[in-house]
């Protein structure tokens, strides 16, 4: 039996394991958290950092895999590349993966092969940024340049918002360094979405509508309002940056703003699957099975996924809570109950939940079906009302 090595076992992490064992592998999960709960549906536990890439390496040749995959993790993904790299394994070079996986060296890498970029200033200290401060205009983005699922993330309008979210920021960083990057303005939602990669050429992309509230994501919404002849000039960039990239194979998550110019800014391209269920996501609106595809491809093995023909109206909602407090519930208004397809709950009841603000306070994630956009549309200006996370005051 072949053996996969999947780096990490945290709740939105289970399908993917669950996945690999549908095809037939023997999956060994490894993270530093031997309580998460995707490592009882694996075959077999290690403890080790995922971002510790030599031990893993040690780790993946001690047990002989056959393939390796960091799904929807961010910090995983170079250590992932660096043992396929090693091991002569499916995957994409260290090189590219961990370029990609790094904001300044992405924005760096865009700014030398012709992207449009964002003006942008990387910073270790309080020392640098007040260097700095009398060239950074506002609205800008402050940013860890290794961080993941919006963590560390803020908008400042003024230089006493900047000084406040460089001290949160630069807490989110492994590495001390974090990105203050122009604002891009766009009079359309921000393109948000996956793609798969095969043989160095991107095979399949879709990208919606992605929603926010204040800059935390709360969801993304197929298909796009956008035109068909620009999300067209989209895919085209999205590829041209796959190709120059060198990335080779496996799923990547990206995030695209278009100016009213029709410029097209990829804020970002990670090389893994999106996070908070965006391939289940994928499959419900396209029909195509992102997450059988990426386990093949780890695997070596061919990957039957295209560009999808037609796509269903479906929104992917981030549940998250607006205060803290112990998790009693959910709410689900009827209007929308028999809409949902899947359901993820990270929960349970009794536990403490905070006021969401990044990707480590989901709740939970609902995958949501429509007839049309104006069903789709309608319902979602109430959906915060429609499903709401039920707290007790502590």
């Amino acid at each position: 039996m072949k053996k996969i090595l999947m780096l990490g076992g945290a709740r939105s992490q289970i399908p993917a394991i669950q996945k690999a064992k549908e095809l037939g592998l023997y999956v060994i999960t490894c993270d530093y958290l031997p309580d998460n709960p995707g490592h009882q549906f694996s075959d077999e536990y290690q403890n080790i950092s995922t971002v510790e890439k030599e031990q893993v390496l040690e780790y993946a040749r001690f047990k002989q895999i056959d393939g390796i995959l960091a799904y929807a993790s961010d910090p995983s993904a170079p250590a992932a590349a660096y043992v396929s790299e090693k091991l002569a394994l499916s995957g994409s070079s260290y090189q590219s993966v961990h370029m990609l996986s790094r904001k300044d060296l992405f924005r760096e890498f865009q700014k030398k092969h012709g992207f449009w970029t964002p003006s942008f200033f990387c910073i270790r200290n309080v020392e640098e940024l007040k260097k700095l401060e009398h060239k950074i205009t506002y609205p800008c983005m402050v940013k860890p340049v290794d961080s993941s699922g919006s963590k560390g993330v803020y908008q400042a309008d003024c230089c006493e918002q900047l000084r406040e979210a460089y001290d949160r920021a630069i807490s989110f960083s492994r590495c001390g360094r974090i990105i203050v990057e122009e604002y891009i303005d766009t009079p359309y939602h921000q393109l948000h979405g996956d793609g798969v990669v095969s043989d160095g050429k991107l095979q399949f992309i879709a990208l919606g509508d992605q929603r926010f509230l204040h800059s935390v994501p709360i969801g993304t919404s197929l298909p796009s309002e956008m035109s068909g002849d620009m999300r067209k000039k989209v895919y085209e960039e999205v590829s041209r940056l796959v190709l120059s990239s060198g990335f080779q194979c496996g799923g990547i998550n990206v995030e695209v703003r278009v100016t009213q110019a029709g410029d097209i800014y990829i804020i970002e391209m990670g090389p893994r699957c999106g996070g908070n269920y965006v391939p289940q996501l994928m499959e419900a609106a396209t029909g195509e099975d992102e997450l059988t595809a990426v386990v093949q491809i780890a695997m070596g093995m061919p990957a039957k996924i295209r560009q999808p023909k037609q796509i269903t109206c479906c929104l992917q909602y981030i549940i998250g809570s607006r205060k803290s407090g112990r998790y009693s519930g959910l709410y689900i208004d009827r209007s929308i109950r028999n809409k949902i397809v899947k359901l993820y709950v990270h929960k349970k009841a009794g536990e403490w939940v905070e006021t969401y603000q990044d990707s480590s306070q989901v709740v939970g994630v609902a995958i949501i079906c429509f007839q049309n956009m104006q069903e789709m549309e309608a319902d979602m200006k109430k959906v915060e009302s429609s499903i709401q996370v039920i707290v007790e005051d502590a």
